[in-house]
């Protein structure tokens, strides 16, 4: 086959990504081909890459290179003098400020490929996500990456037991927790859930029908940083049980707009965490594992007390793992109809844009 010498390349844009997943929770690290973004926290950085860069969340995010149930991270440089680097955190519908799960698959990502050296080990370091430093201790014995164990900014009850009115349903008791992003949290068992697999999409409608309830219902508000949502997550759980390693329960986290998290959520483990110390359900130092319906586990405890504002808080730790599935050069090309994907009703349950959405 012969190549014309006049060919130009049709390239508009390359991004080096790495594809993972943490406890079976989809994720992507873009570790190049990223705009510069001016200096600032990572919080004010995501910000503008929000009001100014949000076709890239897209292009990943979206139809026909991404999908509903995976999220992306954008690995920038960090002004903060004890973070090695910061990350934007975004999903299908939002940026968070935390992620539990990604942010296991930003450190495991960095140090599997070398951005980040194994100093022994444990390898110790912080990452500066938008709701601030995060610590990061990695088991690297003998040169391996195993578990990530990360120490969240503080998690907190801003109510417990509180009485909502569900359309179809009547009255409904949630908990409502912050634990990076903010949780109605509801006992599965009053709607016969047994939080396993086969029940995920009837999850999903419902814990969308929840959220939205709960968040015109019970209005909230960081009271540090007026700038983050209320609730934007419903987390199903079962009844804590105590075993030999301590205490464990199930839980499924509706991500929007309706899907199950695939991990145990790392943020929804912080927030229940706060919940049940705020019950007097465990203590600081006892362990806690969080189960997934595909029976991924992840581990959390209370390192500390404290507090934000009025409200105690817990700082939780939460430690888990994450295996990269691939790496790939993503690549826009300059005619391409879809440069920011596009979403369809039969797997984005709750479409909120039009399918061309540039257009």
């Amino acid at each position: 086959m012969s190549h014309s010498s006049s060919y130009k390349s049709p390239i508009a844009a390359t991004f080096t990504a790495y594809d993972c997943h943490c406890e079976g929770d989809v994720e992507k690290v873009v570790v190049s081909g990223l705009p510069e973004l001016p200096k600032g926290t990572a919080f004010q950085k995501m910000k503008f890459f929000r009001q100014h860069h949000d076709h890239i969340r897209l292009f990943f995010l979206r139809e026909p290179r991404g999908s509903m149930i995976q999220s992306v991270n954008f690995i920038v440089p960090s002004e903060n003098p004890e973070a090695v680097a910061a990350y934007i955190i975004a999903e299908a519908e939002e940026y968070p400020e935390m992620s539990g799960g990604n942010t296991i698959s930003v450190a495991t990502t960095m140090l599997k490929t070398g951005i980040i050296p194994i100093t022994g080990p444990i390898t110790r370091f912080k990452l500066e996500a938008p709701a601030g430093l995060i610590g990061i201790e990695c088991d690297t014995a003998d040169g391996k990456v195993g578990p990530v164990r990360f120490i969240n900014q503080p998690a907190f009850a801003y109510c417990l037991n509180k009485t909502i009115q569900l359309p179809g349903f009547g009255e409904l008791v949630v908990d409502v927790g912050y634990g990076g992003m903010t949780y109605a949290i509801v006992d599965a068992q009053q709607f016969g859930f047994d939080l396993v697999a086969s029940e995920g999409r009837r999850l999903s409608d419902l814990g969308q029908e929840i959220k939205a309830a709960a968040a015109a219902q019970i209005p909230v508000s960081h009271p540090l940083n007026h700038e983050l949502p209320g609730i934007t997550q419903t987390m199903f759980v079962t009844p804590i049980k105590r075993a030999k390693q301590g205490m464990e329960s199930r839980n499924a986290v509706v991500v929007s707009p309706g899907r199950i998290d695939r991990c145990p959520c790392g943020t929804g483990t912080s927030a229940r965490l706060a919940v049940m110390h705020a019950k007097g359900e465990i203590q600081e130092g006892e362990q806690f594992t969080h189960k997934s319906l595909i029976d991924s586990a992840f581990t959390g405890e209370i390192v500390a007390t404290t507090t934000v504002g009025p409200f105690s808080a817990v700082v939780p730790s939460v430690s888990g793992r994450t295996w990269i599935t691939a790496k790939c050069s993503y690549i826009l090309e300059e005619d391409d109809p879809y440069p920011t994907g596009y979403a369809i009703s039969d797997t984005w349950p709750e479409m909120k844009l039009s399918v061309r959405p540039d257009a």
